[in-house]
């Protein structure tokens, strides 16, 4: 068996506390004992799980989620207290008790506006201050569990506050990492331009130096008629050689001879035309 135990407020009689305990198998769904305390009375009361098939249908809900909003009414996961405190997105329960103290019912409130969830008949507790005692205790249980269930989150949160930290810590240092290879490249990069920057105005130097020179000897050789004359020769000669060279003797067979002696005499003749033209 489970047992909650919550503080609520009646808005009927704000003034006094009540402490619900709820016991039940598995969940709410297959019924639960109710019991209601002020501290010096105690009423108690049962519901089936015909009941609350008969509730869910009632209120026209999936009965998974009625199932759900009666947890969260009785065992106070729903922040239920009694009275109707600012909504928002937080489910708000609240309870009314008949003034015979005969009744309790339980609503959901929408919009401000509350809900009937369900209610059951109480009766009152044989033996009030035993079940006061038992609620107490049954308090305390809670409390103790309560606060080993929040050591071990307050220790996991410790946890995962150091991995935090350290993946912080991780993620600077590769970004420190980043930056510094960054800078390395970058000036790497820098140097390399400057080189091929130096290299590309240096044959850009050698070559307006060149064009300087071709275009200074072109107008030398334009203004000056006998460097003409001496360039025309100079071309002649050239031509010359190269007819010689083109023309080279060649050793005849004796098939050849007729042939051989023919090429020789055409040459010499070209040469000597030559040389009339030049003369």
């Amino acid at each position: 068996m489970s047992a909650t135990v919550q503080r609520i407020i009646m808005p009927t009689n704000p003034g006094t506390p009540y402490f619900l305990c709820v016991e039940f198998a598995v969940d709410l769904g297959a019924g639960f004992a109710l019991t209601l305390s002020d501290g010096s009375s105690a009423w108690i009361g049962e519901v089936s799980e015909d009941e609350v098939t008969c509730g869910a249908n009632d209120t026209e809900v999936p009965r998974e989620q009625y199932v759900e909003d009666l947890f969260q009414a009785l065992t106070g996961g729903g922040q239920g207290r009694g009275l109707v405190r600012g909504a928002g997105d937080v489910d708000v329960y609240s309870f009314q008790l008949t003034p015979d103290c005969r009744q309790l019912s339980y609503h959901k409130v929408f919009d401000g506006v509350p809900v009937l969830l369900g209610s059951l008949k109480l009766q009152p507790a044989p033996h009030p201050l035993q079940l006061t005692r038992e609620m107490i205790g049954q308090s305390l249980k809670c409390n103790t569990n309560l606060q080993k269930h929040n050591l071990l989150l307050l220790e996991e949160n410790h946890k995962l506050k150091e991995e935090h930290e350290h993946i912080l810590q991780e993620l600077e240092k590769h970004v420190q990492d980043k930056e510094t290879m960054e800078n390395e490249l970058y000036s790497y990069f820098v140097l390399v331009l400057n080189e091929k920057k130096a290299k590309i105005k240096s044959l850009q130097d050698s070559l307006r130096q060149l064009q300087s020179t071709a275009n200074f000897h072109r107008k030398q050789r334009e203004s000056d008629p006998a460097q003409r004359d001496d360039d025309r020769c100079d071309r002649g000669e050239e031509s010359i050689e190269s007819s010689h060279l083109s023309l080279e003797p060649t050793i005849p067979t004796s098939g050849d001879f007729c042939d051989t002696s023919s090429a020789q005499i055409a040459t010499e003749t070209h040469i000597l035309c030559f040389k009339h033209t030049q003369s």
